[in-house]
């Protein structure tokens, strides 16, 4: 028995002349594959801008050169079995030559979903992971997914033994020969188009609990809900299946005159690009910010009175300008807010830049250098503003007591918090002096 692969022989499909419908396949290839490479591209230039590569970045970085890989066994599977042609004009010829590119087509598509669920699960883990359950939610996902990738991929490749047999249909018609039931590929369209659900529906789970605008929450759905075209597409690719193996044919029915193979490409292609559009956004609003401003932009100047101002303008810290800030200016460094000159606990005329305060990790990433942030402002201005880096923000007023009876609301970094600091500091200076008498 041989199990190595031989490919048969073929010649130059570039003189095989190519219809009208079958231009419309190859275009779809095309097409979409270049989509995806653009979007793709995008994405990994604003991740590596605003420095937030990470996991998910690398998994759908594997999908596309899988996409690429792709493009070249569909293109011969389309030209050497005469997709598109009328039946009446398709000239005798070999399929074994078609479909042993289309086997390669098959090793290169499968593995494509599977790496861009794992891709928007583990970008759903940074968003929402702090959250029991949907955190198990993601590992189950995450696991059942891996197995089954890797399940898929090895039947796939062994669907035939030997594997000549997958086009080699001499070969395959030896009662020696073992090939898997056509239901196996039915039941894993199935199974993914369940997946699909599961990780389309995870974003609402996470996002409908949180306390946010009613408008960005109806954004951010909104990308996510870009997966349900990738479900919409199995759907119809698992008919196609389902028609190919199991519906009778119609008398009349044109075999060639069909271009719904490329189905395949476009649900892949589509699935990356529904995986890159939420990693997009901090580049869309950076190029037209009116359009998609984010939260922090109303915290600007006419709110508070500058109290949030933008990264490049200094203004009053709580934590460095008034409780450690004396009467220097605070300075930004690279892991924590330091208040220069004296009096140190008394507040001063301090004053400090916009910067991060750290915190301790609790997770193990801490041995490697990472650490975590609490930012009043996104890491690059970008609409990743709901993110630190190990879960979502929230903004917090600090509300300041006095012992006379008077409140106030004070947002972090506003401009009266030193004020407010030396009067509360004069005012238990003032008690402890009468307690001595």
């Amino acid at each position: 028995m041989v199990i190595l692969p031989r490919r048969p022989e073929h010649g130059n499909v570039l003189d095989i002349p190519t219809p009208p419908l079958q231009a419309a396949g190859l275009f779809v290839i095309i097409f979409f594959t270049a989509l995806a490479f653009v979007t793709y591209c995008l994405r990994a230039y604003t991740r590596i801008r605003t420095r937030t590569w990470g996991l998910d970045d690398y998994l759908v970085t594997f999908a596309m050169i899988f996409s690429l890989m792709m493009v070249g066994p569909f293109y011969m599977y389309i030209k050497l079995n005469y997709f598109g042609w009328r039946q009446q004009d398709v000239p005798p010829f070999d399929p074994s030559p078609g479909m042993f590119w289309f086997y390669l087509a098959q090793l290169f598509y499968n593995p494509i979903l599977a790496l861009v669920k794992a891709s928007v699960l583990c970008f759903l883990y940074r968003l929402g992971g702090q959250k029991p359950g949907v955190k198990y939610a993601i590992h189950f996902l995450n696991a059942f997914n891996g197995l089954q990738a890797v399940a898929v991929f090895l039947v796939a490749a062994l669907q035939c033994l030997p594997v000549a047999a997958n086009w080699d249909f001499a070969l395959k018609a030896d009662p020696n020969t073992k090939c898997i039931d056509n239901a196996f590929h039915v039941i894993i369209s199935c199974i993914t188009i369940l997946t699909d659900f599961a990780v389309v529906l995870l974003p609402f789970w996470i996002f409908l609990g949180l306390k946010m605008p009613r408008g960005a929450k109806i954004a951010v759905l909104g990308i996510f809900m870009l997966g349900l075209a990738v479900t919409i597409i199995g759907i119809v690719r698992l008919h196609g299946v389902i028609k190919l193996f199991y519906l009778p044919k119609a008398p009349d029915a044109d075999p060639y005159h069909d271009i719904t193979v490329t189905l395949s490409v476009v649900e892949a292609n589509i699935a990356i690009v529904s995986a890159s559009a939420p990693a997009l956004r901090p580049l869309f609003r950076s190029l037209m910010p009116s359009w998609f401003a984010g939260s922090s932009g109303r915290y600007g100047v006419n709110k508070y009175n500058n109290a949030y101002p933008n990264s490049n303008t200094p203004y009053y810290s709580g934590a460095a300008g008034s409780v450690l800030g004396g009467h220097g200016q605070g300075t930004h460094t690279g892991s924590a807010v330091r208040g220069g000159g004296p009096g140190s606990k008394a507040g001063g005329n301090g004053v400090s830049r916009h910067s991060s305060i750290q915190l301790k990790n609790l997770t193990r990433s801490g041995k490697n250098g990472q650490h975590t942030e609490c930012r009043s402002i996104s890491p690059s201005g970008s609409e990743e503003e709901i993110m630190t880096y190990n879960g979502i923000m929230r903004t917090t007023d600090v509300r300041v007591h006095f012992d006379g009876g008077r409140d106030s609301t004070l947002p972090a970094g506003g401009a009266d918090l030193e004020e407010s600091s030396r009067a509360s500091s004069e005012l238990k200076k003032e008690q402890v002096e009468k307690r001595t008498l």
